[in-house]
């Protein structure tokens, strides 16, 4: 935990690099914390960086949009430091002027790597989720949606940290993803599943009733989908797939037959 003198310390390096170094176009804001002497695996900890970051938004205040270069090398030149740093600060900034800091995140998104792509959603786009999900509810549909499996991948795992903290979302968030169960699905099928399997496992209730809605179906995708996201013994469901394991359709049938095998193993568990 930082103490009282070294925020003194940093506050008072801050002002100065905001005053005398930042106007210039120098972009090193590591001199601001470069003396700070604890080390984690040989790193400055991140609660530094963090708040290092919160001093230099708090101080730049409403002139913020005037720094965006600066934003964006700390994400493209600055290493891990300036990565840390770029999502604290897009934290605080991106609610404010989402049509002037989207773009600069959605940038920095395409050209991280999975852990910096998982770690700048948690830390910009969930807490505003959490907060707000009638905003930027269709961003993180966009993500879960993306042709970019990586992005894919990350903007799903958003969808499911964030309904595991708002349980009142899982209706609307579903609607959101069976409306495109009428249609070829393809790649998107994993996701599909993800997304039912972590329903099921938050809200049992709310699983059963995608079963009841969709439990009658003879459309092969969505049999697929719902016998994929069997992992436990669930009377209620055990009628549907078993009348399927008896199905003429060879899609049916074959999905059917893996998910009984396994309400049977589960059953006799």
């Amino acid at each position: 935990m930082l103490t009282i003198d070294w925020k003194e310390r940093l506050n008072m390096d801050a002002e100065d690099y905001l005053n005398n170094k930042l106007p210039n176009g120098d972009y090193d804001f590591e001199i601001i914390f470069n003396a700070y002497p604890e080390r984690i695996n040989g790193k400055i900890p991140a609660e530094v960086i963090n708040y290092v970051a919160g001093v230099l938004v708090h101080k730049i205040g409403k002139n913020h949009e005037q720094y965006l270069p600066f934003y964006q090398q700390l994400w493209v030149k600055k290493g891990e430091y300036g990565k840390t740093a770029f999502a604290h600060i897009m934290s605080k900034l991106l609610h404010k002027k989402p049509a002037v800091y989207i773009p600069l995140f959605e940038e920095a998104l395409a050209h991280a790597d999975n852990s910096e792509m998982a770690s700048l959603l948690d830390k910009v786009i969930l807490p505003l989720l959490r907060k707000s999900p009638e905003k930027y509810l269709d961003m993180a549909y966009g993500y879960s949606n993306s042709k970019i499996e990586l992005l894919r991948k990350n903007g799903l795992g958003l969808l499911v940290k964030l309904l595991k903290r708002r349980e009142d979302l899982i209706p609307t968030i579903m609607e959101h993803f069976s409306h495109q169960w009428s249609y070829p699905l393809g790649d998107f099928m994993p996701s599909h599943v993800l997304m039912l399997k972590a329903v099921a496992k938050q809200s049992p209730d709310y699983y059963l009733k995608v079963w009841e809605d969709y439990g009658s179906s003879r459309d092969p995708q969505i049999v697929e989908l719902l016998c994929a996201s069997v992992t436990e013994y669930i009377p209620q469901i055990e009628a549907a797939i078993e009348l399927w394991t008896r199905s003429g359709n060879a899609r049916v049938k074959k999905a059917a037959t893996s998910a009984y095998k396994i309400l049977l193993k589960k059953k006799g568990a």
